[in-house]
Order: structure tokens, then sequence, then C-alpha cells
């Protein structure tokens, strides 16, 4: 079955998170990737634990649809092969820092000129220009400098990083929107480029609506915990046997929310009425709702809300939400045959064709599982040359 990238080659000297989950991405669509390790190897394959048959559960979720190589590339033999196969692909994907693989001969400026249609995505912590590009970027400590902690936590509590290492994956996702982009511009000039992809970039673009309310009113943002900060009601309240979530978008939801819980004459209050006063008289009204909602069981107030279609949910743990239903019909948990794990369960892409679809081909690959085949073609096709 054909799919979106299908022959397009990927070369990934990433490592870590933001790159390889570009790549397993690109991988997903159809790119033929493959995926170039030092000898001693990604590090994300010791970061544990847990692990499964001895590889690492972090490896595994971002390296599915690639196969694996392993080069020196401090030998002439290994930046000769680097540029052999740079060659003979479309797209490089590398998060050295700035200036790394220009001293290996493996810069944009010198394997385009090998190969003119070649897309060179570099992903840095800070851009390959700015009085910060020599500085290492990792996903923790950009949360703390871009701003995104200064606005996460409770309000009186510690600055937090959020759960998951966003500021990496958003970077990937941006790495894949240009690649994308950079292909389509391929097919009107012919010419590849270079991407600059920076992580502190990526974490300013993802501030969103909370930037552009400080740039707009010249204040700085406070810490909401999981209240919003234009909208209320929008955070977790506590019932009396756990907690849930509630997300009223707009003053007509607030109305069918004042008859769920009783107290209908909140709506026609001027303090509540309207979405602005409610952010304005925010802790008077978040008082009210905590003192209603805590004499109730979740599933009873879950169920009252859901039938008065105001947006809710139950706050789940992983194994909840693995073994929800929408889960399985979205297809977002899938199994993958692994040659020492056996089935190895890996999150579905989100990505959905109604004639393309991704397709879960190869497993993620054990340390230079196909070093020799690779390398079998290449010598093969650099012959025909």
């Amino acid at each position: 079955m054909m799919q979106p990238l299908q022959g397009i080659r990927v070369l990934d000297l990433s490592r870590v998170l933001a790159g390889p989950y570009c790549t397993m991405v690109l991988g997903d669509l159809g790119a033929e990737v493959i995926k170039v390790e030092p000898p001693e190897g990604d590090e994300t394959r010791a970061w544990g634990p847990p692990f499964a048959e001895g590889e690492s559960a972090y490896y595994l979720c971002v390296n599915r649809n690639k196969r694996d190589i392993v080069i020196n590339l401090k030998t002439d033999e290994g930046k000769k092969i680097l540029r052999d196969l740079a060659l003979q692909s479309d797209v490089l994907v590398e998060n050295f820092r700035p200036g790394t693989l220009e001293k290996f001969g493996l810069d944009f400026a010198t394997l385009s000129q090998l190969n003119p249609k070649l897309i060179y995505c570099s992903i840095t912590g800070f851009g390959q220009t700015g009085p910060m590009r020599d500085k290492p970027g990792y996903d923790f400590m950009i949360q703390a400098l871009g701003g995104l902690m200064s606005i996460t936590g409770e309000p009186e509590g510690e600055p937090m990083k959020t759960g998951v290492a966003v500021v990496d994956l958003f970077a990937g996702q941006n790495a894949v929107i240009a690649i994308l982009a950079a292909l389509q511009a391929r097919t009107l000039t012919g010419r590849g480029q270079q991407l600059d992809i920076a992580l502190f970039d990526s974490q300013l673009g993802w501030l969103a609506n909370v930037a552009s309310n400080y740039l707009i009113s010249g204040k700085l943002p406070k810490r909401h915990g999981n209240a919003h900060p234009n909208i209320v009601p929008y955070q977790s309240f506590q019932a009396s046997d756990g907690w849930f979530a509630i997300a009223v978008g707009n003053d007509r939801q607030f109305v069918r929310l004042c008859e769920v819980i009783g107290e209908l004459e909140l709506a026609n209050d001027e303090r509540f009425a309207k979405n602005s006063a409610r952010v304005q008289n925010r802790e008077e009204l978040i008082g009210l709702l905590k003192s209603i909602f805590v004499t109730r069981r979740v599933r009873e107030w879950l169920s009252a809300l859901d039938e008065a279609e105001i947006p809710c949910g139950p706050i789940n743990n992983f194994e909840q939400v693995f073994s929800m239903p929408q889960v399985q019909e979205r297809e977002m948990l899938v199994k993958m045959d692994h040659p020492t794990i056996g089935e190895l369960p890996l999150v579905g892409s989100p990505l959905k064709f109604s004639d393309t679809p991704v397709q879960y081909r190869l497993h993620p690959p054990l340390m230079g599982e196909h070093t020799e085949e690779v390398l079998r073609e290449l010598k093969t096709k650099v012959s025909k040359l």
C-alpha cells in the first residue's frame, strides 16, 4: 500500500528525543530512514529502567520504522560512508552542536555541493545563530529558560516542568513540518536547503496565547495550576471520591453548568454571567463550585455533565487511558514483533489518512542491526554511478 513519503530516504544522525521523534514520524509516513549511531550508541539506549530484554523503553518509543547502522565518524572510512549515504539521500537530520559536523566535512555547505537536492535539517538547543548558539540545550532547562515553567504549577508553589518533554517533542514536530515544506519547495526549485530548528524557538512558539496576553497587556502571567488564565471555570475539581476536569468554554455552557449543579441564579449574576466577569471574579466563583462539587462522586458529576454536553472528563492514570475503547478504536496502541522482546507495545501514530495510512513496518532496531545490509546496498549503488 502506498504511503505519503514512499521513495524518500532520510539519513538520521540524531539521538535522544527531538531528532528521533522527527525521523520516526517520517518513517511512519513511509520514508526509508537509516539511523546512524556512533560506536557507543544513542544515549537513550541506557536511559532506564525500565528495559525490555536490554532495550530501554525510552529508546523504543521513538525509533520504529528505521534501519540502524553503526559508523565511527572519527575515521576516514566512516566519513566517506556518511558522504556516500548523503549523496543517496533526500533528507539528513542531525542534532549535533553547531559547527561539530563541519569538522568532519559533513556540514550543509559541503554535502550540498555533492547533493544539491539534499534537505539538511539541524535541530539544536538554540539554533545556528545568536549569542547562545554554542550552548547545549536540554528540554528541562529550556522549559525553565523559555518561560514555560514560570506559568506551570500551583500559584504559590514551585515552578514546574510538564510531565512529558514537550519542548523536545514540539521541536521534533516543527522539524517534520519544515522537512515536508522543504520537500514541496524542492519540487518547485529543484534544490534542497538547510533547516534550522531550535528547541528554544519551539518553546517560545508554543507559548501561544499566554505570550500574546503578556505582549498585549505588559503584565507578567501567573501560575494558575490546572486553571486557565482566560477562561473560567476551566480546571480540575475535587468530588467526594476523587478529581475530575471541567472545561466551560463559553457562556452557554456556563448556563448549562448552573442547571446541572442546581444554581441557575449564578448564570444571571452579573459577577458570573459573562466569561470576562468570571475571570475577574474567579476566586469567588471557584470557591462556590468547589463547595458544590465535593458533595457528589466523580461518576455522578461526569454523567450529569456529559448529558448537558459540558466538556469534562476523569483524570485518568495510564492504565485507565490505555484500556479505553477509544484508544483501541483509534489504533493508538499498537503491537510490533521484535526479535528479542517478542510482542512490543507502542503508542500509535496520531496521523490518520484515508488513502495512504501509516504503516508499522520495522521494529525499533537493535544497535547496528542493519549495518552490513545498508553498506552492501550502498556499495552496489555507488558502483553503478
